[in-house]
């Protein structure tokens, strides 16, 4: 074993599992989940983000800066909805290290991930291991939604902190955006009072890849601390993921964080076991047989021309999961089109969308559906 190696194992070891374990069972760890847990070999990131979305160029079409702390500045504010296309574009691809973590991660039983990127990749892996969720974003300035369902280990609450990529007005791209956040959070009207109480009745947060250097970090932790006194006293275990003394110095004293030096993965790795020895680990149950073929095409288009949109995707699923490995790429495809589906119906419920917004993007999933099942009759 290495020193590091060395070194990691006894980090951990020194980590209180019992109680770790204990809080989970009880369903009062919540876990907070940041941008650091995506793994994309030696590139962050913010570095990928700004790479796909072509930033920096000398005359970039809708961007005029890309700050350091990961925020815009908009040559229009119009081409919000360009940037937050390209946005969903470069969280739909694969990302193969991230999606084994986070198949690890589906498996721990959280009641409560709460994310802090706006990219539905955690949800997509709960579709493609057959775990039940529940999903769930902060839109600033908008009524929270009347239903609320109490999360649960079986059926987790997985929130996007700062927006969806499925709703571009509710991203947080800009730092006005950013202000509207918070003064949205300051007036509270934007979180259901139930899941505030989920989070004041949490006995300990765990945060994996959050920006702790960055200056608006810190002001969000504040803002949430202020939400309930019971969360200023809260266990926080956190990885460390920065060398600066002092900065550490004034989370572990104003945020009272315990870090943990180890990598997200030791970390998820040590979880993942201990949970497993305790026999809490979910069990992934395969929802589909794959010998069943599925429907064939023409089958399968008429579902879509019934408008039984979910139905054919469901059936698309078997039909791709039958012909797996060569399948792998329209199987990664059908899946954020589902979720992407799943999510506009929860907008159409809220009434977060306006009817001929919900008309023009159905238009488009039925659209991108039907050129998957075309896609298919070539495997």
């Amino acid at each position: 074993m290495s020193s590091a190696s060395q070194a990691a194992t006894e980090f951990l070891d020194q980590v209180d599992w019992a109680d770790v374990l204990d809080t989970l069972q009880a369903q009062k760890c919540v876990l907070f989940l940041g941008g650091g847990a995506y793994q994309l070999g030696a590139q962050e990131l913010d570095a990928a983000i700004q790479a796909s979305l072509g930033w920096p160029a000398a005359n970039h079409p809708h961007i005029k800066h890309y700050n350091a702390d990961g925020f815009v500045l908009l040559k229009k504010n119009r081409y919000r909805r360009h940037v937050a296309t390209g946005l969903r574009e470069f969280y739909s691809q694969a990302f193969p290290d991230t999606e084994l973590a986070f198949a690890q991660l589906a498996r721990i039983p959280f009641h409560a991930i709460i994310s802090l990127t706006p990219d539905n990749l955690l949800a997509r892996t709960f579709d493609n291991l057959g775990l039940d969720y529940q999903q769930d974003f902060y839109f600033r300035n908008r009524k929270a939604p009347d239903q609320y369902e109490e999360p649960t280990a079986d059926r987790p609450l997985i929130y996007n902190l700062l927006g969806n990529i499925e709703e571009p007005e509710s991203l947080v791209l800009t730092h006005q955006d950013f202000f509207d956040y918070l003064n949205s959070v300051f007036n509270s009207s934007s979180m259901h009072e139930d899941l505030k109480l989920t989070l004041k009745s949490a006995e300990r947060f765990i945060f994996l890849g959050l920006p702790y250097e960055k200056w608006y970090f810190q002001l969000l932790l504040r803002v949430l601390s202020l939400q309930a006194d019971e969360l200023q006293e809260i266990e926080r275990l956190a990885l460390q993921e920065f060398d600066n003394e002092n900065l550490q110095k004034i989370y572990a004293g104003e945020f009272k964080l315990d870090f943990v030096p180890v990598g997200i993965g030791a970390f998820l790795d040590r979880l993942f076991r201990e949970c497993d020895r305790a026999n809490l680990i979910k069990e992934v149950v395969e929802q589909e047989n794959v010998d069943d073929q599925g429907l064939n095409e023409e089958q399968l288009r008429e579902l879509v021309a019934e408008a039984k949109t979910e139905a054919a995707m469901e059936q698309l699923k078997l039909r791709l999961k039958a012909r797996q490995p060569r399948s792998n790429k329209l199987y990664t495809d059908l899946t954020v089109l589902r979720n992407r589906y799943k999510l506009l119906m929860q907008r159409e419920m809220r009434g977060t969308i306006d009817s001929r917004d919900f008309s023009v993007e159905n238009a488009q999933i039925v659209e991108q559906l039907l050129e998957l099942i075309n896609q298919s009759a070539t495997l």
